[in-house]
């Protein structure tokens, strides 16, 4: 018996209403049943795939037999053949020498520079007076990229890129599911926006690799420097075109997918007080030991003692993935569980509609952080995936967790933030990642020792 259904809107009304709202589309889509035929053209039918084990076979089984394609393309413009568009043996072959970038003890030191970078926002910000959250956690996450990667301090710099970043991740969504891409080519002004964008991020990542092509000691221990010494099996060295494309994916997807989802974390937070209330705690408790003690944590130990704080994290990554839609392809017709898939299928999964399936988490679009006290196992694999699966997984997950949650924990020890009056509710915008629509401005109001002193 077939597990694929069709849609029972028509092709006209399912594109408008994609168009208009994706993230409503797919959610309302998720009820009708394992695999959502769209109904589109037998040129090349589309599904969106919502059961658990479809996605793995889609993810992790059957993955030779797909491709990213589409979204691979439009990416491409931006960040060349890196890990992220790369497909089948050039994929396999980066990811091979990418991956000691993310070694445990690599990750334990880059935790340190997660700290430093922190606390000297922290210091920045005012007691009372709003920040643009998105982009203060933009830059943040821009500068320990910056300083994790590729060794290298942005400094004034550093609003620029970001901005840079913004413009050219907008105009790859607007590009991504639009019905007709124009070559990249034609100076429309999103396209010379975008290779602007691209000339001031190629400056800083070309200025990167002649500066550690020029001291080479100086950069031993960053992605860059690993880069440099990597050769391929004739021996000869990575272009600097392909370094380029590495440290091009590195800070857009590095950086930009922590800060939206750190984002939505304050913004989940202010409106759980009963769980910025036991985060709190767990971070004093952390502090009062140490005093205790007399010995002073390290970055890494100091994550090791927020498993709350990892809790956080996890739920905000289950209510607001930032990759909310992963697209594969298929060139060839194939089975899977069952069913028959032509050849040209498209397939869309949605993290953040299957994550809000009341049947496996309960309440869903609750935001209960301890749902993940005893880890994700007690769900179906491919349930729960902020971070993909299979081989193309997220080969940061681990920095990016590790990341995220120190930066929580660093601020929330020294801060609390409310939204500004007068914003109403956060509304999800659904670009390459998931960001909320227009930032937050929030009010960092400094704890003061004795508050600190009480809860813990």
């Amino acid at each position: 018996m077939t597990r694929v259904v069709d849609i029972p809107s028509s092709r006209m009304s399912n594109f408008f209403r994609f168009q208009r709202d994706p993230l409503g589309f797919l959610v309302d889509a998720r009820p009708l049943g394992d695999v959502v035929s769209l109904r589109t053209s037998s040129f090349r039918p589309t599904f969106i795939v919502n059961a658990p084990d479809f996605v793995q076979e889609l993810l992790v089984h059957q993955e030779d037999k797909l491709r990213k394609g589409r979204s691979a393309g439009v990416l491409r413009r931006t960040i060349g053949d890196g890990l992220l568009t790369s497909e089948r043996e050039p994929h396999r072959r980066q990811k091979r020498y990418l991956t000691p970038a993310f070694y445990k003890e690599r990750i334990n030191a880059y935790a340190e520079i997660v700290i430093s970078e922190t606390r000297r926002l922290a210091d920045a910000l005012q007691d009372g007076v709003p920040v643009a959250m998105h982009d203060a956690m933009m830059q943040l996450t821009l500068g320990i990229i910056a300083k994790t990667m590729f060794n290298t301090e942005l400094a004034r710099d550093k609003a620029a890129l970001a901005k840079a970043v913004d413009v050219t991740i907008r105009h790859t969504a607007s590009t991504i599911f639009s019905p007709v891409i124009l070559p990249f080519g034609w100076p429309t002004p999103g396209n010379r926006a975008h290779r602007q964008a691209i000339r001031t991020l190629d400056a800083m990542i070309y200025g990167a690799i002649a500066a550690a092509k020029a001291q080479p000691d100086a950069y031993a221990d960053s992605l860059l420097g690993l880069l440099l010494d990597t050769r391929d099996e004739e021996g000869q060295p990575i272009p600097d075109a392909e370094m380029r494309d590495q440290m091009m994916t590195m800070l857009l997807a590095g950086h930009e997918t922590t800060a939206n989802a750190l984002v939505w974390a304050w913004y989940a937070l202010e409106r759980s007080p009963e769980s910025a209330g036991r985060l709190r705690l767990e971070l004093d408790a952390v502090r009062l030991r140490e005093k205790e003690t007399g010995e002073s944590l390290s970055a890494a130990g100091y994550y090791r003692e927020m498993p709350y704080a990892r809790q956080v994290v996890q739920e905000t990554l289950r209510l607001y993935p930032p990759a909310w839609a992963i697209l594969r392809e298929a060139d060839l017709a194939f089975d899977m569980l069952g069913d028959a898939f032509p050849a040209r299928s498209s397939f869309l999964i949605s993290p953040y509609a299957i994550h809000r399936n009341d049947g496996v988490f309960g309440d869903a679009e609750a935001f209960r952080p301890e749902r993940f006290a005893d880890g994700a196992s007690g769900w179906a694999r491919f349930a729960y995936f902020p971070f993909g699966g299979g081989s193309r997984g997220c080969i940061g997950s681990q920095f990016a967790m590790m990341e995220a949650v120190l930066i929580l924990g660093t601020l929330a020890e020294r801060f609390d933030f409310s939204s500004e009056p007068g914003q109403g509710e956060a509304e999800p915008e659904p670009l390459v990642s998931l960001r909320i629509k227009g930032g937050r401005m929030m009010i960092p109001r400094r704890r003061s020792a004795q508050a600190q002193q009480d809860e813990a």
